[in-house]
């Protein structure tokens, strides 16, 4: 684990965003974990509880009764994630799918196998860092509607189609492009504004009014993860520097 990987990653996490960064999300509810807390939730897991120590588990109760106030919050639900990544990988997500309404479940979606948490508390225990757990409100996001931006210099300098490996060609992204792309060029001017980074990916999804409503359509940001070659490029690439030309690229 290279500390160069994790001081590109850490500035990136939801816990180290401004508060006026973290005006331009969903509404959530941070939940910091001691490093003790971290290690009894990495050593719950049955594939990678190996990596935080020999030994029983220990008791979640604190973070389960943490995790609990922070859903009354959220009363249709919430997704649950850390501050680093979702455990969208795990095991009740395949089954269950991301949307959590009480604390057991919020726990098993951060410890049932998911290798993207166990590598992440791994990461910060290696590190000394305390990591956080995000309870967000829980949205209904179509899977087109999300799309990926690379800011270079405090510029935009490309915004992909998310989802562009299972979705294919998406008429409402297709119909709407020119409206998507000016209402991501506006979200971006806040964005850049409170950045505390001059490079980085960032994910958002775009809510498009109703037809014929003339609502213009909104944009909220998801997360941000490095600028660099880790992080999945969609439909422009990395090689020789990238090729992020300013386009919006969708299929």
């Amino acid at each position: 684990m290279m500390s160069a990987y994790f001081d590109r990653t850490r500035p990136t996490y939801i816990e180290n965003w401004s508060a006026a960064l973290n005006t331009l999300t969903i509404p959530q509810v941070d939940v910091p974990l001691t490093l003790e807390e971290a290690r009894a939730l990495g050593r719950v897991s049955r594939e990678f509880g190996k990596w935080f120590g020999d030994g029983p588990a220990e008791p979640l109760d604190s973070v389960r009764e943490r995790i609990d106030d922070a859903l009354g919050n959220f009363p249709e639900g919430a997704f649950v994630r850390l501050g680093s990544r979702s455990g969208k990988d795990s095991a009740y997500a395949h089954h269950r799918g991301l949307r959590v309404t009480d604390a057991a479940a919020a726990l098993r979606m951060l410890t049932d196998d998911s290798h993207r948490i166990a590598y992440d508390l791994r990461l910060a225990l290696h590190h000394n860092y305390c990591p956080h757990v995000f309870v967000r409100r829980w949205m209904e996001i179509p899977a087109w509607a999300e799309f990926r931006c690379f800011m270079k210099g405090r510029s935009l300098v490309g915004i992909t189609q998310y989802d562009c490996r299972n979705l294919g060609r998406r008429p409402e992204i297709a119909d709407n492009a020119a409206l998507i792309k000016s209402a991501i060029i506006e979200f971006f001017e806040a964005l850049s504004a409170v950045s505390h980074l001059d490079d980085v990916v960032f994910d958002v999804f775009v809510q498009l009014g109703e037809e014929n409503s003339g609502a213009r359509a909104r944009v909220r940001l998801l997360e941000l993860n490095p600028f660099f070659y880790k992080t999945d490029a969609c439909l422009f690439h990395w090689s020789n520097g990238g090729d992020f030309d300013g386009s919006f690229r969708f299929l």
